[in-house]
């Protein structure tokens, strides 16, 4: 186990760490709302992702000539 002062230091570089990755975003502040939505809500967005999908490149198919 270690020791309350080992347990502080790696404390702060985690916070240190957690605070780059705060100032340093992936995606622009616009979009939290929409990332905070996905997160909430992950399994209905990959479903209706990928029913989009599916019906896209059946679109397709059909429109490039393969027919049903």
């Amino acid at each position: 186990m270690k020791s309350p002062s080992e347990f502080l230091q790696l404390l702060e570089q985690e916070a240190a760490l957690q605070a780059k990755l705060e100032a340093k975003k992936l995606l622009p502040s616009q979009l939290d709302e929409v990332t905070a939505f996905i997160g909430r809500h992950t399994w209905q967005v990959l479903l209706i992702a990928s029913g989009v999908t599916a019906l896209f490149l059946e679109g397709l198919k059909i429109w490039a000539g393969g027919g049903l």
